[in-house]
């Protein structure tokens, strides 16, 4: 369910970085307001907002404070701290001290806005992975982050645009190294001009504007794989890959798009077998959930263990269930997997931490939202199992990861409760 400006002022705690906010906005509150941490004072707050009269200003004020918690979950909060770790050490440090991912949020928004904004790009790249396409370049090689590499590349984009769309005539672009030897591209493209209908306080008025045609690439130099993220069929990714090859890169590339590889999971009817994941720490490994197909292809069922099951893989539990039917051993085809891999509970805590990896027939895989270590940890694991071949490539890496990958702490964003 969707948060609403209710929902935020409520979870937030009140301190110096929310008084300040509201101040900055114009919130009309007593001089002699209490500005304790406390149920009754965010009830307040809310009240204070719902009764100001300036429409406009209360508007603008819910306005940026929603903005400012897009970045509220797990998935926010990974590209938070990995924004975070390439500034200084006190937004890093303010992170962590945040009380929760909304928290957290709001507190880069209010007082790390450049930071915030990269790490908005970062989650842009990563909610919408799997629309993305990777290409082999070919070339391994540092891209040219100067103001007038970004001006030709800005100027071959728009160029296209103007060509194909008859927009284009504004844009922006930037390039940050997200981590070491791999590096974001960000572009914004004018689009058409619109009418839009739309509340300016408690007026109804028609306003013109243009809209945002976001596009992201991702280059790993080790590898000189791209990912990209643009709307339109093959030939807008092409025109973003040849763009940055020649303005960044400073060569023209025949760069070929990189197909995910089917991958069998006929392995996983045995269960999630990975000795190294057990000396690696964890305590259970479980094939929570499977989509199997039938030989026709004309039926397809989804099958998930239920918590009651404690941990058992759904293989284990069709096989009990359908004895002498078990689709598994029934030559059904396994299209789809879940694996849960739990870590021992936490002191004091009586649920586990756990691991999910997602992995489909098609090559589908969820483990770009890990951190590097961890990633790399668990393709190790599908490695040793059959499922990914040495040589695969399925992330903008050079080397397959070996399975026996000393355990790493997980980064706090990659893991969940079970």
């Amino acid at each position: 369910m969707k948060k609403t400006f209710v929902d935020v002022l409520l979870e937030l705690p009140v301190d110096t970085t929310l008084s300040t906010f509201l101040a900055s906005h114009g919130l009309p509150v007593a001089a002699d307001f209490d500005w304790e941490d406390t149920p009754r004072t965010s009830q307040a707050l809310v009240e204070a907002v719902r009764a100001w009269p300036d429409v406009a200003a209360r508007d603008r004020l819910i306005g940026n404070l929603m903005a400012s918690v897009q970045l509220g979950d797990a998935a926010g909060k990974q590209a938070m701290f990995q924004a975070a770790a390439a500034g200084d050490g006190s937004a890093l440090m303010g992170l962590v001290a945040c009380q929760s991912d909304v928290h957290r949020s709001f507190w880069l928004y209010a007082r790390h806005p450049a930071l915030f904004e990269r790490a908005c790009e970062f989650d842009y790249l990563e909610r919408h992975g799997s629309q993305a396409q990777q290409h082999d370049l070919g070339v391994k090689r540092r891209p040219n982050t100067s103001d007038a590499a970004l001006a030709a590349l800005r100027q071959a984009i728009s160029a296209f645009y103007q060509r194909e769309l008859q927009c284009g005539d504004g844009s922006v672009a930037y390039l940050v190294e997200r981590s070491p030897g791999v590096f974001l591209l960000t572009v914004h493209v004018k689009d058409l001009a619109m009418l839009r209908l739309e509340f300016e306080g408690a007026h109804l008025t028609r306003r013109i504007g243009n809209p945002n045609i976001h596009m992201v690439l991702e280059y790993a130099v080790a590898t000189g794989v791209v990912r990209t993220l643009v709307r339109g069929g093959a030939k807008y990714h092409q025109m973003l890959v040849d763009a940055f090859a020649e303005h960044l890169l400073g060569v023209k590339v025949d760069a070929h798009r990189i197909k995910p590889p089917t991958l069998d999971l006929s392995v996983l009817r045995l269960g999630f077998d990975v000795p190294q994941a057990v000396a690696d720490g964890f305590v259970a490994l479980q094939v929570k959930s499977i989509s199997v197909l039938s030989p026709s292809t004309a039926l397809k069922l989804d099958c998930t263990a239920m918590a009651s099951s404690e941990q058992r893989c759904v293989t284990e539990l069709l096989r009990e269930e359908f004895p002498g039917e078990d689709p598994l051993a029934r030559g059904w085809l396994i299209t789809a997997a879940r694996i849960n891999l739990y870590y021992p509970p936490e002191a004091g805590k009586a649920r586990s931490k756990v691991v999910t990896v997602e992995v489909t027939r098609r090559g589908r895989l969820n483990l770009h939202k890990f951190d590097a270590a961890l990633q790399t940890q668990l393709e190790g694991y599908l490695v040793s199992l059959g499922i990914l071949q040495p040589g695969q490539t399925l992330n903008v890496r050079e080397a397959p990861p070996e399975a026996g990958t000393a355990n790493p702490e997980p980064h706090p964003s990659t893991i969940g409760e079970d």
